[in-house]
């Protein structure tokens, strides 16, 4: 075996020392260079005058084979082959006929989804196995790697009788930023392919952001723009107060109009007809449910097949030869022929399929390689902590019991976990445990259908062949995480089940049909199918599912594991901004968390699971995370380059991270530009970090640094944007903001964001901060907010810029220093006047549930 290059390489050689002695060389230059990296080596351009040479004599012409068949066989009879050709070309045009008939039945549609987590894929998938049986589907993810140069997307949103666009929000309103490329040539030079076309919009979001669903009302804007139309209302799906009823209201919505348009099919009319039923099954899920297989193994035989399996190769060996199986069969048949009873598990069996599972599940791995497994090295409470802090409102429950008003510094070790690099600015992704006791899950697992115990092992397989695992991956991502693995019962309602999350609409419905009596069965439907009651039974109870036998009793033995891994959403990871650098600490990495305390939209106050989980862990327990690069926050290539940072509460921790590298870099002898903090909290005993801030100054890591406290007893409230307006300092911010190789960092609530957009373009001009923004100099980190009463802070974007602050018309009329002047543009307009939408700012993403200040 010899490689193209060396072959090519030694020909080289030869030819040079033939045209050396001879002066003559036949050669054929596309036969003799390499397909793949032709240009390496020398004979890529050494042969490129060659001629085409071919050796003679050569068989270069001659009669054709059908001649050369005639001379050989005759003539044939060809009557009965064309019979049968002609046959075949019927028969396709009756399959094309009725193909096309079956098309006209089924109208083609297209769902186009754009998802940051996928959870909206999620849903596109469930809608997609609705609208399949009555039209063929079509799926595109404008999220992918390609997706904007995708020439075919273009023709099915040509063919397609409806397009539907499903997206979820990110930072501050913005569409998914890996969309952002498919949707602009969309909406921009391909627009035309819009003009007249049926469209439906589909947005999830959070109410807790200041713009709820943001990216679909752009969405709903885009479309009209290039001439498409909404055949239903935008659906606006609600993370805080529950997505499942909104996407079937607006599903049955969307059904509906199908079927009264003039070319519906039966099949339309007979969908949306079950559809309005409250007793319809979602038969897909049904499917997947049967096909999967969940066997229950105690831990005394799991540790018994493990030694097997580890300590003794020779005897799975041994199990796996003719002999022993025929031993294994001759010893079964001989106790069938004496008569003896069969035991409901035969142990050998049991060692037989345990050995299988033990294999399977090492062979099997659907953890991602970027997830780590760390250690806790230490976690000091900043803020807080004391019994006499505790928020009223909470409850008695495990998981609030311990949630005081807190901020806490983690530190987790990366030297157990490979030492991962990372940047100040990066986000960490920490996967949560649910805050239950021991004896309270044990109580949940006792009400299951089953002996159970939170020793056991399961096992789940995949029977059915018609079930793609790609299918599950998006319709149950907890399901597929555990096909063929063996997981403890307590781990996995522990730590992957999402124990505290409401129980969904769709899930009321399922256990309805579980539920033994009938008070439970009524109330249960009616939470399925009204809006109202749903939302008014989320505010009072929470209707979590470690609740869900205390609030149902009569479902206690009637629910299957098998169920709760089909309708339990998995303890997706929640981010928070890195608050050290690398260079600094070395190998570990912080955290600062605070305690993240919420409503529903009643007096009922729910608290954060990952916060509450980070804030009550202690030094030596393991914590899985993965690290994620954020590049808009990081520091900038110029170090001399002036910076401004702002930030409130726990917002502090990315600007630390930052300031400890411009603290590294200051060390090293690196000239150092200016750098002034806003920093905004609550009162001076929740100040965060006060020390480390004044040293800092101290060093000249910092410029200065404006403090402002909002609950400071005896004093007056005053915000970020309060301060940001004091005229002695707005004249050190403004030639900042307004310089030509400035940065700032915002770090905050999207409320907080927004305000101080709108003075800094009050301090300078919208054409600054435009520019800022443009060059990729305006960096933002941004995060959900709510008002101390704990609900949702839901403001339009108009709206959260004329009631913040008492900004109407901030035109001074006092005279203003010649410094100030200088740096401002003539076309400055008043805050009120300005839409901060026209801005077009760079969507960022979100870090985490912080505690607001």
């Amino acid at each position: 075996m010899i490689g193209h290059h060396q072959l090519i390489d030694m020909f080289w050689l030869w030819y040079n020392d033939e045209m050396r002695h001879r002066r003559y060389c036949p050669v054929n230059w596309k036969w003799v260079i390499p397909p793949m990296s032709s240009s390496t080596n020398e004979a890529y351009l050494g042969l490129n005058k060659a001629l085409e040479y071919t050796l003679k004599p050569a068989y270069v012409g001659g009669k054709n084979f059908l001649t050369l068949e005639r001379e050989h066989f005759g003539n044939r009879d060809t009557t009965e082959s064309m019979k049968m050709f002609f046959n075949a070309v019927h028969l396709a045009m009756l399959f094309k006929k009725w193909i096309n008939r079956f098309r006209l039945e089924r109208q083609p549609i297209l769902i186009l989804y754009a998802s940051v987590t996928g959870n909206a894929a999620a849903f596109a998938s469930k809608l997609g196995s609705i609208l399949r049986e009555c039209s063929q589907v079509t799926f595109f993810d404008c999220c992918g790697t390609n997706s904007a140069d995708d020439l075919e997307v273009m023709s099915l949103i040509k063919s397609a009788s409806l397009c539907i666009f499903i997206s979820s929000t990110q930072g501050n309103g913005e569409l998914p930023s890996l969309s952002r490329k498919f949707f602009s040539t969309l909406f921009g030079k391909k627009g035309h392919v819009l003009l007249d076309k049926n469209c439906a919009v589909l947005g999830f979001g959070s109410s807790a952001y200041p713009i709820f669903c943001g990216a679909a009302t752009e969405l709903s804007r885009k479309i009209a723009e290039n001439g498409g139309w909404e055949i239903v209302p935008s659906g606006l799906c609600d993370a805080v107060k529950g997505e499942d009823i909104t996407f079937q209201t607006w599903t049955a919505t969307l059904l509906d109009k199908l079927a009264c348009m003039p070319d519906a099919s039966p099949l339309v009319v007979q969908l949306s007809e079950r559809m309005n039923d409250h007793d319809h099954v979602d038969t897909r899920r049904q499917i997947i449910l049967e096909s999967v297989t969940v066997q229950i193994f105690s831990s005394k035989q799991v540790k018994e097949a493990a030694a097997n399996t580890f300590m003794s190769r020779s005897l799975s060996r041994r199990r796996s030869s003719l002999a022993y199986q025929r031993a294994v069969s001759s010893r079964r048949s001989s106790a069938a022929s004496s008569g003896e009873e069969e035991k409901k598990v035969d142990p050998n069996d049991v060692d037989e399929r345990i050995n299988e599972a033990i294999a399977k599940a090492l062979q099997t791995s659907r953890r991602r390689k970027d997830v780590l497994e760390g250690l806790i090295l230490s976690r000091v409470d900043l803020v807080g902590g004391k019994e006499s802090e505790r928020v009223t409102g909470l409850g008695d429950d495990d998981s609030t019991k311990h949630a005081h008003r807190k901020t806490s510094l983690v530190t987790i070790d990366l030297a157990s976990c490979g030492n991962p690099p990372y940047q100040p600015g990066d986000h960490v992704q920490v996967y949560p445990h649910n805050t239950i006791s021991e004896e309270k899950l044990g109580a949940f697992i006792g009400h299951l259908a089953g002996e159970l115990s939170l020793d056991d092992q399961m096992y789940i397989t995949l029977e059915n062949e018609q079930v793609s695992l790609a299918e599950i991956a998006v319709t149950s991502p907890i399901l597929y995480d555990n096909i063929d693995q063996l997981v403890s019962v307590e781990s996995f309602f522990k730590t992957q089940a999402s124990m505290e999350a409401p129980i969904p609409t769709q899930s009321c419905l399922d256990l309805a049909s579980l539920a033994t009596s009938a008070k439970d069965n009524a109330l249960l439907k009616e939470l399925g199918s009204n809006k109202a009651e749903y939302d008014k039974m989320i505010s009072l109870y929470g209707m979590k599912w470690m609740d869900v036998f205390d609030i149902f009793p009569s479902l206690s033995g009637q629910v299957t594991l098998s169920f709760l891994l089909s309708s339990m959403k998995m303890n997706h990871p929640r981010s928070y901004s890195i608050a050290s650098c690398k260079a600094r600490v070395g190998s570990e990495i912080n955290l600062v968390v605070g305690s993240f305390i919420y409503s529903r939209g009643g007096s009922k106050k729910e608290v954060g699971v990952c916060s509450n989980f980070l804030t009550n862990v202690n030094e030596g327990d393991e914590i899985t995370f993965k690290i994620e690069s954020n590049p808009s926050f990081h520091y900038p290539l110029d170090p001399n380059a002036p910076l401004l940072f702002i930030c409130t509460g726990t917002g502090f921790a990315p600007i630390r991270g930052l300031l400890q590298m411009r603290s590294y870099y200051r060390s090293r002898g690196e000239k150092m530009g200016t750098a002034y903090l806003v920093f905004g909290s609550r009162s001076k005993r929740e100040g965060l970090f006060e020390d480390e801030i004044q040293q800092f100054i101290n060093e000249g890591t910092l410029t200065d640094a404006y403090k402002c406290y909002s609950r400071e007893p005896g004093m007056k409230k005053q915000y970020t944007t309060d301060i940001m307006k004091n005229e002695e300092i707005e004249q050190v911010l403004a030639p900042l903001v307004s310089s030509l190789n400035g940065h700032v960092y915002i770090c905050g609530s999207a409320h907080m964001y927004e305000m101080c957009t709108c003075v800094m373009i009050e301090m300078t001009s919208k054409f600054h901060v435009l520019k800022l923004n443009e060059e990729g100099r305006l960096h933002c980190d941004v995060f959900g907010a709510l008002n101390p009463a704990g609900s949702v802070i839901a403001r339009s974007r108009s709206a959260s810029i004329n009631e913040g602050s008492n900004l109407p018309s901030r035109r001074r009329n006092r005279v203003r220093s010649r410094k100030t002047k200088a740096y401002r543009h003539s076309t400055t307009a008043s805050a009120s006047d300005i839409d901060i939408s026209l801005l077009n700012l760079e969507p960022v993403k979100l870090p985490a549930k912080k505690t607001t200040v």
